[in-house]
């Protein structure tokens, strides 16, 4: 077979969409089984939530490295290449290596379909091909984010994980997860399994907490809840968050109180895995959190004028960037740029950005699914005197740049398709690169 080049395994790769979505485990598993079942030979760190699991996911495979674990990372969408999803170490597999095991799971998934079996999703292709990714680069250890829910999710044909983190639960995606909270956390109690520890966020709304804890007791596993009465803060800026809890004194180098909460999960987390029997200290858990490299959340990404970008899509994630915005830059104007697809809540997270913007530019993300930058802008009027609509994110980036003074901060949210192309151009403003 003729070898594809980097553009053609990712059209291959991309071209899966088109088969079934319909959610279930059984094409994960025949493909896994053609290519020998590579995901039995790591151990696991499973994350699931509606919020903070790209976060915990680099905390906790942060902790991993600094213990001195090969760790793969599962990462769930990506900002700005696609080579970012899978990741050992935290360098993103490279052009060549993913060309190398997109070519091998298209012949595996060709000997599935010669057997008579159906193709797997684009999902279920990119899982498999990161097991073997990371099986033939013998990692030891996966901190392996949840797609979306748990229970059907193509990451989920893991055996039990050492540990399962359930994370802060809200609203999102309620046409295959349920319209409650409780519906929605028994989906991500999929991941818990009899064997594993069980992590869940402080702050989990009650509902959902009931149903983790109805679940891990008909699972026979513990519940290890973060008492966030343990936590105090020493200072928060810009740079992060510095804090001890339980013993543990460390910065996590992310904006906002929610990345404590985060933060906290994770060192119940790592505390599991070192009464385990793994090597994990609490000072590897201090350098580990105060070491991540987390893109895409309150991320500083140029200086003048001041921008930060956030993959604020929900409400509960665009509520806590509310929050960090009357914090952390309640001094500064606000020009903001945002862009949502049409199956999230927009009616209900614009305004709450429109509504602290001094200036607010409606963009349309680069994704059939987008919501239309007018009909962005139609909302955001309701809320802000000054609404802009641009036809392009580069454009509408430049709009924002245009009406930022001194004392303002450009703020990019929403959608991961928007902020993740509007870095890549803010990087060629910096590089003077612009074509």
């Amino acid at each position: 077979m003729r070898r594809l080049n980097y553009a053609e395994a990712l059209e291959y790769i991309h071209g899966t969409k088109k088969f079934s979505t319909k959610p279930g485990l059984l094409r994960i598993e025949n493909l896994l089984h053609e290519m020998g079942d590579p995901h039995k030979k790591m151990k696991y760190v499973h994350i699931a939530g509606t919020n903070g699991k790209g976060s915990s996911t680099a905390m906790m495979g942060s902790i991993l490295i600094q213990a001195g674990y090969k760790t793969g990372m599962f990462i769930s969408p990506y900002l700005e290449r696609f080579n970012e999803r899978m990741q050992i170490n935290n360098v993103p597999i490279s052009d060549d290596e993913l060309v190398k095991f997109t070519m091998k799971t298209k012949n595996h998934i060709q000997d599935m379909l010669d057997k008579g079996m159906l193709h797997p999703t684009e999902f279920e292709l990119l899982t498999a091909m990161a097991f073997d990714y990371w099986a033939a680069n013998d990692c030891d250890f996966v901190s392996l984010e949840v797609g979306m829910g748990g229970r059907l999710d193509a990451t989920n044909v893991i055996d039990a994980p050492e540990v399962a983190m359930i994370l802060s639960i809200s609203f999102d995606h309620t046409r295959y997860l349920g319209n409650t909270l409780s519906e929605i956390a028994w989906e991500k109690c999929g991941i818990i399994k009899p064997g594993s520890d069980v992590v869940t966020y402080a702050n989990q709304p009650k509902e959902a907490l009931d149903k983790i804890r109805e679940v891990c007791q008909e699972r026979g596993v513990p519940l290890i809840i973060p008492d966030k009465n343990e936590v105090k803060v020493i200072e928060s800026g810009l740079f992060g968050s510095r804090f001890t809890y339980k013993g543990i004194e460390t910065t996590v180098p992310l904006m906002g109180e929610h990345q404590v909460y985060n933060a906290i999960g994770v060192i119940e987390a790592a505390r599991a895995l070192a009464r385990r029997g793994y090597n994990i200290t609490d000072e590897i858990i201090a350098r580990g959190i105060a070491e991540t490299k987390w893109v895409g959340r309150l991320e500083p990404v140029f200086d003048s004028p001041y921008c930060v970008i956030d993959a604020a899509h929900n409400p509960d994630s665009v509520n806590s960037l509310a929050k960090a915005i009357d914090t952390l830059f309640k001094d500064r104007k606000i020009v903001a740029v945002m862009g949502m697809l049409a199956d999230k809540d927009y009616d209900v997270c614009i305004p709450e950005i429109a509504s602290r913007a001094e200036a607010f530019v409606a963009a349309r993300p680069d994704s059939p699914r987008a919501l239309d930058a007018e009909e962005t802008a139609i909302i955001a009027a309701k809320h802000c005197s000054n609404v802009f609509v641009r036809s392009s994110i580069r454009e509408a980036v430049d709009k924002a740049f245009e009406l930022a003074g001194k004392d303002c901060m450009v703020l990019i949210c929403g959608s991961l398709y928007l902020i993740g192309e509007a870095k890549t151009y803010i990087r060629t403003l910096k590089t003077g690169a612009v074509g």
